[in-house]
């Protein structure tokens, strides 16, 4: 039976009746409870037999009230429950009035949302809206959907070349009332309406009522400071929320004015109206505006930015689909993927084929648009856009972080043991003593509450916030933070190559195969057949220098700028021809004194580069003339590019050692590419309209061979350091690429990832791709090996061999017995798809492997997306991070300078000064006395004069106070006084502005921005640093370990605090208000500073703990909790021998200090301090206590205090604090019980996590007995070398030390002789 909702996105569905207020389950039973409990009360007789007492009066309405409460509440918490409560299943979808929709993990919240029934001629449609995306009912297949857009039911591209936009009033008004308007419609609620929300949640109600229970208990100052900092934290929480829905908002493009085809002609509307199925002009877009919608151009070509989207900062030719077979169906993420323009991207230029040629006709015989833009059909609006789905990923993936709840609420339940076990003690012990029953009830409430942590959310949300800010850091952003503690259980790594490892700088070695075919013997070859040489490109032939000149995807921008691919740009360079207007390139004039190829080349056509097809081409007319031989051609030229097995099968005549020669540069780990070329004519040129009817098969078929292009990709700088790092941290690494198998395990070599033979499963050579045949063969190819795919692997070939599998050899494997296999142990894959990579991450992921995918966020966005952990990793270096992270920080200024101004003009007071460090983002006057030096610091930072950088900014360049006016200040010494008080004041406004943007900056997490984040991936490094990897996962470990230290210290606290308040209480142990309050705050600070605890700078060889339930934590928390609990009765019974009390204890009586309180006090503040000293997880994955300061500080600080009041260091102290004097016998024990508590759970700790915890890496990150000697031998050397480079500056330290000393004293020998000298 279809799902209710069929989209991948939401999991269940059903559709509801709402019941009338009085049927809902929070109103109806109590409207039944509360008379009765009336009845009862109202009665005398009832009321004696019943009730009995006030107290008892008290406990039933709050049990009363607590309930009906609890059921409300369970509407807010629970969609399920709030369905249950207030609506019924409807019976059918007419008599549907709700529906309640539940999505996948980790996309957002379950909602109940209204059908919505609108008019549209004769029928009704029903849609709801869910996540910002609009559902609509199905009545043929009675389910609902997204809306569906023609582009993807894959038409035939001749239903948009053809298309005349919207044509009639009826479809226009059609249209509009189904897919609305072209807008990200984001409402922000006010600061009040999010605040209600917060309040209802689970945790937040929970701690309001433990509050309650204490007030009730009579802790007054606790009860208060402990409602104030949850008051204060929701407030924060909502204010970020705000401000975050406030930038997403803020991310919507500004309607503007733009031409569409609409009714027969062309009229101008605003962007917000477009519609699916418009037919619009597109022009250059404006700094601050980008492409209103997705877009498919259909005439025309653009040069496109698409850096909001992909983060990709290199533009790309976008060209229209005009001269596609009408025929062929629309291959989006193929063939036609360059036709699409995406939402929120921009153009840069818009041209029409070459200038002085006629603007050939579009198929639908609509006429230019006025402002001559390109023609595009608008294939999606809204939401539903490119640009839409990643804002929509940013609001909704996780809004708020959790934990792992079923974990969370198994390690409440193995806690709430204890505590039932305490409440029924203290149930037992109090109706035995005939105790107050609703005093008792009370305390019972009190102790299993206790052991439910509150804290556990909170302090996951500030441990993640943390890994945030620390990766912007880095200028890594993730739209899903929900994925950060995944990056600590990581297994395997997964690495592109081109553009990932290898940088996107290439460097042209040459042309090499231009012999091949010829018997000369000037040819140098190796064993195999192989021409080995290479020559430079500009030396190449005249066929050669053509294709070089003609294939490629180069464009120059009206300002002069050549965009495109950064390897194409290098090879034009290396050819010595320039690119001009039109796709005219010339040879330039060295040219003819080198003796190479003159003339020029216009292309006129061009086939884009697709992966599918690992090809492109050009149709371009040529004039060249070879300078050495004087030979010309003239005509119409094919120029093709592409990978050298695909053009092989294209070549009339496939040259002798073609493939030994491009394998022999292959296996150096050059990228080569193989060139062909035809003539289509020799005399006269083909005119326009017969190169666009050309079909590109045609085009790319009968080619003669023109030569290998070599290109050498270098490894990035820390591609080396970045592998090693992983490797050796309990990773395994995987190279996933489209190159060649040959080049892929060269890298692969290079980066460490492959440290033995290679042996690579493909096809073999010369045999075509439709046989079933696969072989294992080296890289030198002296071995082969038959290999059958539905047979297991040769389990020896596992062990002696690391292993290359091509895309090929994955399609035979896929379903078969050895897939598992293959996937377990290949560690580099080439020649793979898209789809392949995504089917490798889907592989490892069944295998139960927690996977990451580092990729380029063009090519890869489906593995990324696959990957627990998907990184894109952009183009940037260390500049742009520090240019943007100025940029940030200026901007934080600003906004909080502007707060402080708008605060000082509601006190009508005058503005603040402007602080030093964003002095230069606003006009001089008497407020900006920063002036002149910010202006100064900022020209010399851009390398301009302060005159040049005050005419860009539009200001006036005069110091602030010229020496003039400072001569009048100086006459008036009222003014004096005045300017003195007004530098006073910016100097500690600056401080203190400075001081709270350091704060801001550090605390909070970053806000995402468009550009910012990728479509592709979760996580998104603006940086082309491998490193970024490392980091990820650096602080995914660090955010794992936090979470199971927070497990344990809140463990440790609630079982302490089931014993203390049923055992301790009984005993009539009690404690001040005050002193309650001492340790909560102690308490407080500490958990703000635990999640603090920054990353180190290595990854280490452990991993930490995957979960909390195994024997080295559960046992260390129960060992911790019974030394606390056998020295808390030891010092209890010492206490009685010392100071005996009465047998009955009365427990109503207020506090009044007593030995044995007050040792119990001591005790119990030093068992939180080792609770969370013992605990705290530092090295190997975050730093140590000593180096987190603001905890390390306060624990020794209450250590400190603790024991000064056991020793009584400080009588006064202890008075304060409320602690009887005490003896010195008792001193002596109680510190040596302190100190014997702390070092027991020290010890514990320590040898259960020697002995038990589980530190080994998972079977597929291994590492063989020769690797890790190789590792050790290694750092050994590393060591000596670091030792040696420190003894070297010591003895430079000590030499320049010795030079400074002989000086001195060469300096007291002269001064003691001039002083000698006679007089």
């Amino acid at each position: 039976m279809a799902p209710l909702v069929d989209n991948s996105q939401i999991k269940a569905a059903e559709l509801l009746r709402p019941l009338p207020l009085p049927q809902h389950a929070y109103i109806w039973p109590f409207a039944i409870v509360w008379p009765i409990f009336l009845r009862f009360y109202l009665s005398a007789d009832l009321y004696d037999k019943y009730i009995q007492a006030p107290e008892w009066t008290f406990v039933w309405v709050g049990t009363i009230v607590t309930c009906q409460t609890l059921v409300w509440l369970c509407t807010h918490w629970s969609v399920s429950l709030d369905a249950a409560f207030t609506a019924k299943k409807a019976r059918s979808i007419e008599d549907a009035e709700l529906i309640k929709v539940i999505p996948i993990a980790n996309a957002g919240t379950a909602e109940i949302c209204k059908l919505v029934r609108d008019k549209v001629g004769d029928k009704t449609n029903i849609s709801f809206l869910f996540q910002k995306r609009r559902f609509l009912y199905n009545p043929a297949s009675k389910n609902f959907s997204t809306l569906t857009y023609e582009i993807d039911a894959k038409p035939k591209l001749s239903q948009f070349q053809r298309s005349r936009g919207i044509v009639s009033a009826a479809e226009l008004n059609r249209l509009e009332q189904h897919y609305g308007t072209n807008t990200f419609d984001i409402p922000v609620p006010t600061f009040t309406e999010l605040f209600k929300e917060h309040a209802v949640a689970p945790f937040f109600v929970f701690q309001v009522f433990c509050v309650g229970l204490w007030l009730l208990d009579e802790y007054w100052y606790y009860s208060l400071f402990t409602l104030f900092m949850l008051v204060m934290f929701e407030s924060t929480v909502v204010w970020q929320r705000q401000r975050t829905l406030n930038e997403f908002r803020s991310m919507s493009i500004k309607p503007y004015d733009m031409y569409v085809f609409r009714l027969g002609k062309w009229t101008e509307i605003q962007s917000d109206k477009l519609l699916p199925g418009d037919l619009v002009s597109v022009s250059r877009t404006k700094e601050d505006s980008g492409v209103a919608c997705d877009m498919l151009l259909v005439e025309g070509t653009a040069i496109v930015n698409e850096a909001m989207l992909s983060g990709e900062s290199t533009p790309l030719l976008k060209d229209s689909i005009q001269l596609r077979p009408g025929d062929a169906t629309i291959d989006s993420d193929g063939l036609d993927k360059n036709s699409f323009l995406w939402g929120g991207t921009k153009v840069l230029q818009i041209t029409h084929g070459n200038a002085e040629e006629e603007r050939p006709k579009v198929a639908s015989g609509v006429p230019p648009p006025p402002d001559n833009g390109a023609m595009a059909i608008v294939t999606k609006t809204g939401f539903e856009t490119s640009q839409g789905s990643l804002v929509r990923t940013m609001i909704y993936s996780t809004e708020r972080v959790s934990a792992n709840n079923v974990e969370a609420l198994l390690f409440i339940l193995f806690l709430l043991i204890f505590a039932l076990a305490a409440s029924w003690y203290v149930w037992d012990e109090g109706v035995r003593k005939d105790r107050k029953r609703s005093k008792l009830l009370l305390d019972c409430i009190l102790i299993v509450t206790s052991v439910v942590p509150p804290e556990l959310p909170m302090e996951l949300s500030l441990a993640v916030n943390t890994s945030l800010s620390a990766l912007a850091k880095f200028a890594i952003f993730c739209t899903e933070p929900f994925r950060i503690p995944f990056a600590g259980r990581i297994d395997v790594a997964c690495f592109d190559k081109t553009g990932t490892l290898t940088g996107e700088d290439l460097v042209v070695e040459g042309i090499a195969g231009l012999g091949l075919g010829h018997s000369g013997t000037d040819t140098p070859r190796e064993s195999d057949g192989a021409h080995s040489r290479m020559s430079a490109v500009h030396e190449a032939g005249m066929e050669t220098t053509l294709v070089l000149a003609a294939a490629h995807a180069l464009v120059k921008l009206d300002e002069g700028d050549i965009v495109g691919d950064p390897m194409e740009k290098a090879t034009l360079n290396a050819l010595g021809w320039s690119l001009g207007k039109n796709d005219i390139l010339s040879s330039k004039p060295a040219n003819a004194t080198a003796g190479g190829v003159l003339g020029t080349v216009q292309i006129k056509r061009r086939f884009q580069f697709s992966s599918a097809l690992k090809r492109q081409s050009s149709v371009a007319t040529i004039a060249s003339t070879d300078a050495r031989t004087g030979r010309k051609l003239r005509g119409t030229f094919v120029a093709v590019k592409g990978a050298p097995e695909t053009i092989m099968k294209m070549l009339v005549t496939v040259p002798q050692d073609y493939e030994e020669t491009f394998k022999y540069f292959t296996r150096r780990g050059s990228r080569v590419l193989a060139l062909a070329y035809k003539h289509l004519t020799t005399e006269g040129e083909l005119s326009t309209h017969k190169i666009n009817e050309l079909k590109r098969e045609n085009v790319e078929a009968g080619l003669n061979f023109a030569g290998f292009l070599v290109l050498q990709c270098p490894l990035k700088d820390d591609a080396k350091q970045a592998v090693r790092m992983l490797n050796e941290s309990s990773h395994r690494v995987v190279m996933i690429t489209g190159d060649n198998p040959l080049t892929a395990v060269h890298v692969a070599k290079e980066v460490e990832i492959v440290d033995r033979d290679v042996l690579i499963l493909d096809a073999p050579e010369h045999s075509v791709h439709g046989e079933e045949s696969l072989i294992w063969r080296s890289v030198d190819d002296k071995i082969r090996i038959d290999v059958d795919p539905t047979k297991p692997i040769d389990p020896q070939i596992l062990k002696t061999k690391d292993l290359c599998v091509t895309g090929y050899a994955l399609n035979k494997f896929k379903d078969q017995v050895g897939w598992r296999s293959l996937l377990r142990y290949t560690w580099v894959y080439a020649r793979v798809s898209p789809k392949q990579k995504e089917d490798i991450l889907l592989g490892l992921k069944d295998m139960g492997y927690y996977t990451l995918m580092a990729g380029d966020g063009t090519n890869d966005v489906g593995a990324l997306k696959q990957a627990h952990i998907g990184v894109a990793l952009l183009n940037g270096t260390q500049e742009d991070l520090t240019r943007i992270a100025e940029h940030a920080r200026n901007t934080k200024m600003k906004d909080l300078y502007q707060k402080q101004v708008d605060l000082m003009a509601r006190w009508k007071q005058p503005a603040p000064p402007v602080p030093a460090m964003i002095a230069h983002l606003y006009p001089p006057g008497p407020s900006n006395p920063h002036y002149q030096k910010a202006m100064e610091r900022e020209a010399q930072k851009k390398g301009v004069t302060v005159e040049q950088l005050a005419k860009a900014n539009g200001t006036d360049i005069e110091t602030v106070t010229s020496p003039a006016a400072q001569q009048l200040i100086d006459q008036d010494p009222r003014k004096a006084k005045q300017a003195e008080a007004a530098k006073k004041a910016s100097g500690f406004a600056d401080k203190l502005t400075q001081s709270m943007m350091d704060v801001e900056m550090d605390d909070e997490p970053p806000s995402l921005k468009l550009g910012d984040a990728s479509v592709a991936a979760p996580f998104t490094s603006k940086l082309r640093n491998v490193i970024a990897i490392p980091n990820i996962i650096r602080q995914g470990r660090c955010t794992l370990v936090a979470t199971i230290q927070m497990y344990k210290i809140l463990a440790l606290n609630c079982l302490i605090s089931a014993y203390s308040l049923s055992v301790l209480y009984l005993e009539g142990i009690k404690f001040g208000d005050g002193q309650i309050t001492i340790s909560g705050m102690l308490m407080s600070v500490c958990f703000l500073s635990i999640s603090r605890a920054r990353s180190v700078e290595g990854l280490s060889k452990e991993r930490p703990q995957p979960n909390i339930f195994n024997f080295y934590i559960i046992g260390s928390i129960l060992g911790q909790f019974a030394v606390h609990v056998v020295t808390l009765i030891y010092i209890a019974r010492y206490c009685d021998q010392l100071e005996p009390r009465s047998e009955i204890v009365d427990l109503e009586a207020d506090f009044q200090p007593s030995l044995l309180n007050s040792a119990v006090y001591l005790l119990q503040l030093i068992q939180q301090i080792s609770t969370f000293a013992v605990n705290y997880q530092g090295r190997p994955f975050r730093e140590s206590l000593s180096e987190n300061k603001g905890m390390f500080y306060g624990i020794v600080g209450v250590t400190g205090i603790a024991f000064a009041c056991s020793t009584e260091l400080i009588p006064e102290l202890n008075e304060a604090m409320k602690l009887v004097p005490f003896k010195d016998e008792f001193k002596t024990t109680m510190t040596a019980v302190m100190i014997l508590d702390y070092v027991a759970c020290y010890l514990i700790e320590v040898v259960l996590k020697f002995l038990f915890s589980d530190l080994k890496a998972r079977d597929i990150a291994e590492r063989r007995p020769e690797q890790l000697e190789r590792e050790k031998t290694r750092k050994a050397a590393e060591q000596k070398i670091k030792e040696e480079e420190e003894e070297k500056k010591r003895m430079e330290k000590v030499a320049e030390f010795e030079r400074k000393m002989e000086a001195k004293r060469a300096q007291l020998r002269a001064s003691w002789g001039q002083q000698q000298r006679p007089q």
